[in-house]
C-alpha cells in the first residue's frame, strides 16, 4: 500500500491545530493556574488605577483653573473604576474564598474555570481601558468664548491702579455692584474695556461664564439693552414677543450661570430687572459670580442702584502720567529734545488739558503734525483763549479745551463735514454711505460736481475724522463708524458758540426724547429726530428759517400734515426714510429749493404730480419702496438737474410703465448715480447701455419667457461690470439657467465693486454656470449673498473661494441638497482656503438639505451658524470647529438631538455653543438676518 501523501495531511493538521486543538488548549488551560490569571488582573487593575489617579489629578487642578472636563473623559473614568473596584476586586474576593485542599490547590475545576476565564476577560478589558486613557489634550473641552475683546487705544496712561483694585474686587467678590464715576473724558470707557478684556481672555481660569458690555448713552432705551444682551449671549428673542417673555427668557438663561455685566455711559437709572438680568443676592465672596460694573457722570446713580459698597471715582491724571500720554500722541518729544521754547508751549498745553485723558489724546493729535515753534506758539494761545468763554459746566471747559481738534482738521469741507455729522442720530454706529449721501445733499463734496469723486471725497473725510480721533471704526468693518458722545457735544457746543445765541437753538438734534415744541421748529435752522416714537409734524406754525428735517426710523402721526411744507419754503435737505409715511402731502411742490429728497424703505404708494415742480432736486432716493406703484408720467424727465436717482428694488409697474420711466431717463443729462428696476428684456439692455450714468444698484425682476439670461461682456460692458454694486435678480419664473461670462473673456471684465448678489423667487433656477471666468476673479469684492425661494438649485459650490464672501442666507430652496459639494477637478494643492472670510450662515426651510459641504472645507473666520426646518441635514461639517474659534449654532433643541456625531468628543465641545431659536421665529429673511447679526 502506497504511503499517504505527508503534502496532503498538512492542511489538515492547520485546520485541526487552530480550529479544534487551539480552543480545547485555551479552555482547558482555565481550568489549571487559575491564581496566574488573577494575579495577572490584579496587576492590570493596578497599572490601570495609577492611571485613573492620574486623569483624576489633571481634572481637579483643571477644574481649580475653571477648566472643564470632556464628557468622555469623565465617562472613561466611571468606566474604568467600575472595572478595577468592583469587577477586578469582585474576582479577587471571590478566588480567595475559594474551598482549597492538598497543597493549598482547589481541585473543583469548573471553578477554576470560571474564575480563570472572567480574570482573563476582565484583564483584556483593562488593556482596553489602559490604552484609551485620555491624553492631556483630550481630558478638556474647549472653553466658549466667555466675551468678545473690545479694540483700546494704543497708549494707556493712570489707570493701573484702578484696573487692580477693581479686579481684585470682582474676583474677590466682596459686592455685587461697583460704579466707576468721573466726568467725561476721564477714561471711564477705556477703564471698563480693559475689565472685559481682561476678563474675556481668562477662558481657562473662567471666572464667569460670560462677559457682556453694554453702551447706553443718554438715550436709554430698555429694549435695545435687552437685544444687546440677548445678541452676546447668543440668545434670539423674537420681536413680536412681550416684554415680558424678552426679560424672562434672559432671565433664565442667565440665572444659574456666572456672568459679569459691564454698562457703560449711564444717564439715568437702570432697572436691571425689567431688564431680566438676575442679582447676586446676599452672596458675598468668590462664590459671588453674579456682578455689575457700570460707568457714569453721575455720582448719585450708583447710589439709586445699590453701589453703596464699591464707588471709583476717577481723579484727573498727574502731570507726568499727562505728559506722557500727552507726548504719545503728539509725539513732541523728537521736537522739545532740539528747542527748549517748544517744550515750554507744550507743558503749559498739557496743564491746560486738567489732566483728562480725552482731552489729552485729542489734543495731542491735533498739534501731531506740527513743527515749529510758531505753530506751538499759536496752538498755546488758541487753547488760552479757548477757555476764556462763559461757560459754566465743566463739560463745557473740556469743548473748549477739544476745540483745538476740530480747529486743526485740514480744511472748510471737513470741519462742516465733522459738524453736520451730528444730524446723522445718535445711533451707536452709523453707515458710512448715509453721512456721505448727508454731505453730498448738504454740498460740502461736489466742488466739480462729479457725484463718483464726491463718494471719494467722503470716505477721504471719513478717514481723516478717524485720524483726528473724532470718529471711531466700528468692529463690522469701515462702512461702519461712531462718535463718542463728548465729541458729539463738542460739535453742538461749536454750532451754538459760531451761532452767539444759546437760547434760541438753531439746531434741534434729539432721539426718543421730549417732543420739540412750536416755537422751537419756527426757529430752528436744522432738525434731527432720530428713531423718535411718535413724532407730530406742527402744521400752524411758520418754519421759515428751516433748511434740514431729518426724521429718519421714526413713526410721524398722520403722516406729514398738508400745509406744513408751505411753511418752510426753505427747506432744502427732507429726509424722511424709514418712516411710516404713505402719501406726500399735495404741497410738497411749496419746496422749490429742496435738492435732496430720501423716502427709502418706506411704504410710499404713489408720488405727487406737484413733485414736478421741484426744479431744485438733485438727489431723490426711492429705493426698497416696494409698495410704490404710481410715478405719473413726465414727473422723472421734469427733474432736470437729478445727479442721483435709487429706485432700485422699488414699484410695483407694468412692462409699459418702466419702459416710459426708461425713456424719460435717458433725458436727465445731469444724472450721474442710478438705481434701477426693470421687468423687461429691452428695459434691461436700454437701461445698461446707458452712457451717461453711472448704474451702482440693478433689480431684474419679473421677466417673462426668460429660460436663459446671459450674463456677458456683450451685455454688460466692462465699465458698466465694474460700476455696479448691487444685483438683484427677483421673480422670474421660467428662468433655469444664469450663464456669467461666454467663451473668451477680456481679463479686465469683472464686478470688481459687486458688494450684494441677491436671487430671490426664482423657481426653476438650476444652476449658475461660469464660462471663460472663474467665479472668485468675477466676484473679487463679494460680500452679501442671499438666494431666496429658488427651488430648483442643488448646490452652490463655485461660492467656496470667493475671497470677500462674509453673509450667506439660503431659505426656501426646496431641492437644496448640498451647499458646497466637492469639486473632484480642483488641485487641492494650489486651491485657494474654503469660505476664507465667511463670518454667518443662515440655512432656512431647505427640506432636502443633506450636507453643507463634502470633504475638509474649513471656516477660519466663520463666527454664526443658523439652521431651521432643515430636517435632513443631520451633520455639521468637521471645517466649523477649529482650536481657535468655535462658531454659534443656533437652532431647534429637536434637530441638535438629532445630529449624528463621528466624533462625540465635537458634540461636547458645540453644545455650549448651542442656542435655541423662539418659539415665534418663523423662519423669512428678517428673521434669519436679525437672528444673525444680533
Amino acid at each position: 500500500m502506497a504511503p499517504f501523501p505527508s503534502g496532503m495531511m498538512s492542511p489538515v493538521v492547520d485546520l485541526f491545530l487552530r480550529e479544534v486543538w487551539k480552543p480545547i488548549k485555551k479552555h482547558f488551560g482555565y481550568c489549571l493556574k487559575p491564581e496566574s490569571k488573577v494575579s495577572k488582573l490584579a496587576k492590570a487593575a493596578d497599572d490601570l488605577k495609577e492611571n485613573i489617579d492620574l486623569v483624576k489629578e489633571k481634572i481637579k487642578l483643571g477644574e481649580l483653573e475653571g477648566k472643564r472636563p470632556r464628557v468622555q473623559a469623565t465617562r472613561w473614568i466611571d468606566g474604568s473604576a467600575q472595572l478595577v473596584e468592583d469587577e477586578s476586586c469582585r474576582i479577587k474576593n471571590t478566588y480567595d474564598g475559594r474551598s482549597t485542599h492538598m497543597f493549598g490547590c482547589s481541585w473543583n475545576c469548573f471553578f477554576n474555570y470560571r474564575i480563570s476565564s472572567a480574570a482573563t476577560k476582565k484583564r483584556a478589558d483593562a488593556d482596553v481601558f489602559k490604552a484609551s486613557t485620555p491624553k492631556n489634550d483630550s481630558i478638556f473641552s474647549l472653553l466658549p468664548p466667555v466675551g468678545r475683546e473690545l479694540p483700546l487705544p494704543p497708549n494707556i496712561v493712570g489707570q493701573n491702579w484702578y484696573m487692580k483694585e477693581i479686579a481684585a474686587c470682582i474676583k474677590q467678590g466682596t459686592t455685587s455692584f461697583i460704579g466707576i464715576c468721573g466726568m467725561g473724558g476721564a477714561g471711564k470707557t477705556t477703564l471698563l474695556k480693559q475689565l472685559n478684556n481682561i476678563f474675556s481672555c481668562a477662558a481657562e481660569t473662567h471666572e464667569f461664564d460670560y462677559i457682556i458690555y453694554v453702551e447706553v448713552g443718554q438715550q436709554q432705551d430698555l429694549d435695545m439693552v435687552r437685544k444687546n444682551v440677548a445678541s452676546q449671549l447668543g440668545l434670539v428673542i423674537g420681536k413680536d414677543e412681550s416684554t415680558t417673555f424678552r426679560s424672562s427668557s434672559l432671565y433664565n438663561f442667565l440665572k444659574e450661570r456666572k456672568f459679569l455685566l459691564l454698562i457703560d455711559d449711564l444717564w439715568q437709572t437702570l432697572d436691571i430687572v425689567q431688564i431680566g438680568i438676575p442679582q447676586g443676592g446676599s452672596l458675598i465672596g468668590p462664590q459671588n459670580r453674579q456682578m455689575i460694573v457700570v460707568t457714569t457722570r453721575l455720582q448719585h446713580l450708583c447710589h439709586r442702584m445699590q453701589v453703596h459698597g464699591q464707588v471709583i471715582m476717577l481723579q484727573r491724571l498727574e502731570f507726568e502720567e499727562a505728559w506722557n500720554l500727552f507726548d504719545a500722541n503728539a509725539g513732541c518729544s523728537r521736537l522739545t529734545n532740539s528747542c527748549a521754547q517748544i517744550r515750554v508751549y507744550a507743558k503749559s498745553i498739557v496743564k491746560m488739558c486738567g489732566g483728562l485723558p480725552l482731552a489729552l489724546k485729542i489734543v495731542g493729535q491735533a498739534l501731531a503734525s506740527k513743527e515749529s515753534e510758531h505753530e506751538w506758539k499759536h496752538a498755546m494761545i488758541l487753547l488760552r483763549r479757548s477757555q476764556f468763554h462763559k461757560v459754566p459746566d465743566a463739560e463745557s471747559n473740556l469743548y473748549s479745551l477739544l476745540y483745538i481738534s476740530y480747529e486743526n482738521l485740514p480744511d472748510e469741507r471737513t470741519k462742516h463735514c465733522f459738524l453736520f455729522f451730528v444730524l446723522a442720530g445718535y445711533d451707536h454706529y452709523n453707515y458710512v454711505p448715509y453721512a456721505i449721501n448727508l454731505w453730498i445733499g448738504h454740498g460740502f463734496l461736489d466742488e466739480d460736481d462729479d457725484i463718483r469723486n464726491n463718494y471719494l471725497r467722503g470716505h477721504s473725510v471719513v478717514g481723516c475724522l478717524k485720524r483726528a480721533c473724532l470718529l471711531e471704526e466700528h468692529p463690522r468693518g469701515e462702512n461702519y463708524v461712531r462718535m463718542h458722545d463728548i465729541i458729539r457735544g463738542l460739535a453742538l457746543w461749536i454750532v451754538e458758540m459760531q451761532q452767539g445765541d444759546r437760547h434760541n437753538k438753531k439746531w434741534q438734534v434729539r432721539l426718543c426724547g421730549e417732543p420739540m415744541e412750536p416755537e422751537e421748529w419756527s426757529t430752528a435752522q436744522r432738525i434731527s429726530l432720530t428713531g423718535m416714537n411718535p413724532i407730530n409734524i406742527p402744521d400752524s406754525c411758520s418754519c421759515i428759517c428751516l433748511l434740514t428735517l431729518l426724521v429718519p426710523r421714526s413713526k410721524i402721526i398722520g403722516s406729514v400734515p398738508t400745509g406744513f411744507f408751505r411753511t418752510a419754503p426753505s427747506l432744502t435737505y427732507l429726509d424722511l426714510s424709514r418712516t411710516n409715511i404713505q402719501e406726500l402731502p399735495s404741497d410738497v411742490g411749496a419746496l422749490l429749493s429742496l435738492q435732496h429728497l430720501d423716502l427709502s424703505h418706506t411704504p410710499i404708494r404713489a408720488i405727487r404730480l406737484e413733485l414736478q415742480l421741484l426744479k431744485s432736486l438733485r438727489y431723490l432716493y426711492l429705493g426698497h419702496t416696494r409698495r410704490l406703484k404710481t410715478i405719473p408720467d413726465g414727473t422723472i424727465s421734469s427733474l432736470s438737474m437729478l445727479r442721483v436717482l435709487d429706485l432700485y428694488n422699488s414699484g410695483l409697474f407694468s412692462v409699459d410703465r418702466t419702459q416710459a420711466y426708461v425713456e424719460e431717463l435717458e433725458s436727465l443729462i445731469w444724472l450721474q448715480s442710478l438705481g434701477f428696476t426693470v421687468d423687461d428684456s429691452e428695459s434691461l439692455h436700454r437701461i445698461l447701455n446707458f452712457s451717461n450714468n453711472s448704474l451702482k444698484f440693478l433689480n431684474v425682476q419679473g421677466v417673462e419667457g426668460l429660460q436663459v439670461l446671459h450674463i456677458s461682456p456683450s451685455l454688460i460692458g466692462i465699465m458698466r461690470a465694474h460700476q455696479l454694486e448691487k444685483l438683484m435678480f427677483r421673480g422670474m419664473k421660467s428662468l433655469e439657467e444664469l450663464l456669467i461670462g461666454e467663451t473668451i473673456v477680456d481679463s479686465y471684465w469683472n464686478f470688481q465693486s459687486l458688494d450684494d448678489l441677491i436671487l430671490v423667487d426664482l423657481p426653476k433656477l438650476e444652476s449658475i454656470v461660469w464660462k471663460g471666468v472663474v467665479p472668485h476673479v468675477c466676484l473679487p469684492t463679494l460680500r452679501f449673498l442671499v438666494i431666496y425661494g429658488c427651488h430648483s438649485i442643488k448646490t452652490l459650490t463655485w461660492i467656496k473661494e470667493l475671497p470677500c464672501l462674509k453673509e450667506i442666507y439660503l431659505i426656501d430652496c426646496d431641492s437644496m441638497l448640498e451647499l458646497a459639494a466637492d469639486d473632484e477637478e480642483a488641485n487641492t494643492s494650489t486651491a485657494a482656503p474654503s469660505f476664507p472670510r465667511l463670518k454667518l450662515l443662515g440655512l432656512s426651510q431647505l427640506g432636502n438639505l443633506q450636507n453643507i459641504c463634502g470633504g475638509t472645507l474649513y471656516f477660519p473666520c466663520f463666527q454664526r451658524l443658523l439652521v431651521y426646518k432643515c430636517p435632513m441635514l443631520v451633520k455639521l461639517p468637521s471645517g466649523l470647529l477649529t482650536e481657535e474659534r468655535v462658531p454659534l449654532i443656533l437652532g431647534r433643541q429637536d434637530w441638535w438631538e438629532k445630529l449624528c456625531w463621528e466624533d462625540s468628543s465635537v458634540e461636547s465641545t458645540l453644545f455650549p455653543f448651542f442656542r435655541e431659536l423662539p418659539a415665534s421665529f418663523r423662519g423669512n429673511f428678517v428673521d434669519v438676518g436679525n437672528a444673525l447679526i444680533m
